[in-house]
């Protein structure tokens, strides 16, 4: 399993096991990987190890580096970076990829959901998968007002939440969409998760058996993976 990347709160850790479950469902082995907005590049890196017979190919406007990096870099053969844009995949052909993934990435491309859709949808092959992991949703105005106040605080100008309009608009791309959402009571539990772990735990439970009992409720959670098949 794919330990947590970031350095986010314990609270948020059935999200983050559910989503790199997503990416080990299908043995990558012999088959080709594409991270966008990978950053420092240590998810490529953690997949690339799990498949170590697998090309993984971690993408950002810069091209991730550090010691860290060059170091898996020695012992994974199929590991590489590139400097690039995600909205212009031009440079690889059409059906070449199995899985194309990101981490807390496409609130950055939210601007454009059906373009990434579409870009990404042609490098896939069919059967491909599109996964994103851990991406903040704004339906919820407790959630949106707390976000809004650290994005002021902190200015962070390149950030956004998500809605479910644009998975809509993105679905059209592919053959199927699976939306995991988490948080919704949890969310101001984040604050406590390290202190209060089995609190936040119960919490966590509360809030998958109202998602399950009130499916209506669902839009209102804070975050969510998101699974496309093509």
């Amino acid at each position: 399993m794919l330990p947590a990347i970031g350095g986010f709160p314990t609270s948020d850790a059935p999200l983050f096991l559910s989503g790199y479950s997503e990416l080990l469902k299908v043995d990558l082995s012999g088959r080709k990987a594409l991270e966008i907005c990978g950053g420092f590049g240590k998810l490529a890196a953690l997949l690339a190890e799990n498949f170590p017979k697998a090309e993984v190919i971690g993408l950002d406007f810069y091209v991730a580096s550090g010691s860290e990096i060059d170091e898996k870099l020695k012992h994974l053969p199929g590991l590489s970076y590139v400097a690039g844009d995600a909205f212009d995949l031009s440079t690889y052909e059409p059906e070449s990829f199995d899985l194309v993934f990101g981490q807390a990435a496409l609130h950055h491309l939210a601007h454009d959901p059906v373009g990434i859709a579409s870009e990404v949808s042609r490098i896939l092959k069919p059967g491909g998968r599109f996964v994103f992991i851990f991406e903040p949703m704004g339906h919820n105005l407790l959630v949106a007002g707390i976000r809004a106040m650290r994005m002021a605080r902190h200015e962070m100008v390149d950030e956004s939440n998500l809605f479910i309009s644009q998975f809509e608009k993105m679905a059209s791309e592919f053959s199927s969409c699976e939306v995991q959402m988490l948080n919704m009571l949890g969310y101001p539990m984040k604050a406590f998760s390290d202190r209060f772990s089995l609190l936040c735990q119960a919490v966590h439970s509360l809030d998958n058996w109202l998602f399950k009992t009130f499916p209506s409720l669902l839009r209102y959670g804070a975050n969510c993976n998101l699974v496309f098949t093509k």
